[in-house]
């Protein structure tokens, strides 16, 4: 593809996703779905790739808005997978509080409170990109929470933090902190304060370009209202959002406010009022019934195309990924997972990287060709397969260079013998027609002892007991053990 042609697909996938931004902060469903599956169709490259992350976000919300939560939450997993591929912390961020509230919204508040602290811990991680707004949003959630929950003095400890953060950030008007704010004013009896954040509030509805995607919010607090005595208050916010979704396409939002105003009526308004409100609400859910019948067949169009492309582009992905010749993960993929693991371990827990070398493989290359070195290759990535478990990660970095990190080591006793069995068995396999011919490996082992140690020290470490293990003759197996700083070297079987 030329750089004219990969320019020019940048520019479809941009201009599909503003069309389904537009279309969505309009209300219009099937606009909204059409143009963000569009851009999600188009081959992206590494520049346009939060674009993926945000047409899946933004997906996961007008399926949550419509009543399917399993869709939406796909769109947000893949919006995650997606972000997290990429190193998109900003993404994976986002993604993780929407999957939150979808939890949320199911009274699910443990899950949703694990997705919250996830978002907040990549935020503090970040200190390349300082995600300062993103930790302040995943904090706010987290208090919000805790607010509903009725764990209120621990929320107000965490508001302290939220302060902080607010006045760092240097943010202008946040709803979700106001609705927090008016949340915490209230439970200290601050009256006066908790009328004038009220009044933000409204004044900020009336702007608020971004009043689809928090709209969750707005209906939050209108029952924070009904429940706290503003149900006046409560009665007046309900009627302005009730206004301005009135032409939108996603009825499961407003039934969900038609059912919270027949409820309140229930309770505070007159018996004509109880009547209309239910009227009201028996007619929207009349006309959301028969709007998911039309909903549904467009789902499955465009779900079934939508699967058939999240599969071409995972296999992609694994391509990406893998070595193509041996099927193991490749140099880059391989330190990712690697690192991961190790930034989530237990620090009592013991860890081994073997570094594998075919002895004097360009002999063989030389001697054979290619063709048969190629062999060999395969060959070795089949018995890694076979002889290491799960537990474990394997990649080749080219050439005749394997690796394995051998995860939650119980026995190193018990480690080096399998590892030496490894060595022996390859040892006895012929190549060739004749099956005459017999290839050899070194190994080089290092090991952490429960050390929180980097990917960088474990691999240096491996390599130079991978050395050791050539200089002692080859077709052994040589182990380091970093704490101590202490080699040990088998005898050549």
């Amino acid at each position: 593809m030329t750089i004219g042609e990969e320019l020019q697909k940048k520019e479809m996938a941009e201009a599909a996703y503003e069309r389904g931004a537009i279309a969505f902060s309009k209300g219009r469903y099937q606009d909204t779905l059409d143009e963000l599956s569009r851009c999600l169709k188009i081959e992206k490259d590494c520049d346009s790739r939060e674009l993926e992350v945000e047409a899946n976000n933004m997906l996961g919300m007008l399926f949550y808005f419509t009543g399917y939560n399993t869709i939406a939450l796909d769109h947000y997993l893949s919006a995650y997978e997606s972000a997290k591929l990429h190193e998109n912390n900003s993404g994976q961020i986002t993604s993780l509080l929407n999957i939150g509230l979808l939890y949320q919204s199911e009274s699910e508040f443990d899950k949703a409170m694990s997705y919250y602290r996830k978002a907040k811990e990549i935020a503090e991680s970040d200190v390349r990109n300082m995600n300062m707004s993103l930790n302040l949003y995943a904090n706010i959630q987290i208090a919000l929470l805790l607010c509903k929950q009725g764990e209120l003095e621990e929320a107000v400890a965490l508001h302290h933090e939220i302060e902080k953060y607010y006045k760092a950030v240097g943010t202008g008007f946040m709803l979700q902190k106001t609705v927090l704010d008016i949340y915490i004013l209230e439970y200290q009896g601050q009256k006066e304060q908790v009328e004038k954040n009220i009044s933000d509030v409204f004044h900020f509805l009336e702007i608020d370009d971004e009043f689809m995607e928090q709209v969750d919010f707005y209906i939050e607090l209108c029952e924070f209202f009904f429940k706290n005595g503003h149900r006046e208050k409560g009665a007046d916010l309900l009627k302005i959002l009730q206004e301005k979704m009135q032409s939108t396409e996603f009825y499961f939002v407003r039934v969900r406010m038609a059912e919270l105003n027949m409820e309140n009526k229930k309770k505070c308004g007159t018996g004509a009022e109880y009547i209309q409100a239910c009227e009201d609400y028996m007619l929207l859910y009349q006309e959301y019934e028969q709007t998911l019948k039309k909903f549904r067949k467009h789902n499955l169009d465009n779900m079934e195309s939508l699967h058939k492309l999240e599969a071409k582009r995972k296999e992609m992905e694994k391509r990406s990924n893998c070595d193509l010749a041996t099927g193991l993960l490749n140099k880059k993929a391989f330190q990712y997972e690697v690192e991961v693991y190790l930034t989530e371990r237990a620090g009592y827990v013991i860890d081994a990287m073997a570094f594998i070398d075919i002895d004097d493989f360009k002999l063989v290359n030389d001697s054979f060709g290619h063709l048969f070195g190629d062999g060999v290759l395969v060959t070795v990535a089949e018995r890694i397969r076979e002889h290491f478990d799960k537990n474990t990660i394997c990649g080749r970095f080219g050439g005749d260079e394997f690796v394995v990190f051998i995860k939650d080591v119980k026995d190193l006793g018990i480690l080096e013998e399998r590892i030496e069995m490894f060595r022996e068995e390859f040892s006895k396999i012929g190549f060739g027609k004749n099956k005459d011919f017999h290839a050899t490996i070194s190994v080089g082992v290092s090991y952490n002892q429960g050390l929180k140690v980097s990917y960088q020290a474990m691999m240096s470490c491996a390599d130079e007991a991978l050395e050791k293990a050539k200089e002692y003759g080859k077709n052994r197996v040589a182990l380091y053990e970093i704490k101590r700083g202490m080699f040990k070297h088998g005898k050549k079987k």
